[in-house]
């Protein structure tokens, strides 16, 4: 087999932006494809009733904004892609 032009620049590209759901495309004998939905780096997770209302901001810093939980303690947490987010209570 040849060797594949760009291929570091190709797995570095995988390594960085491929995130999210992946759809093949192999429905062809010489050309194949693939797509990624992205991720969209948030998560709705339960603290628990007795959490309800606090609010949680991101110690680490990287993601604005705060979170507050609903009646229930769930809340919608989000974090850049490729990156780590830690959220703790506060105001």
């Amino acid at each position: 087999m040849p060797a594949v032009e760009n291929i570091e620049k190709l797995m570095r590209a995988r390594k960085l932006f491929a995130y999210g759901t992946q759809r093949d495309y192999l429905d062809h004998a010489n050309c194949i494809g693939w797509t990624r939905e992205g991720d969209d780096g948030n998560k709705i997770m339960e603290m628990g009733k007795a959490h309800a209302g606090k609010t949680f901001v991101d110690y680490l810093g990287g993601q604005p904004g705060k979170v507050k939980l609903d009646a229930d303690g769930n809340g919608n947490f989000t974090v850049a892609g490729g990156s780590v987010a830690v959220w703790i209570e506060g105001e």
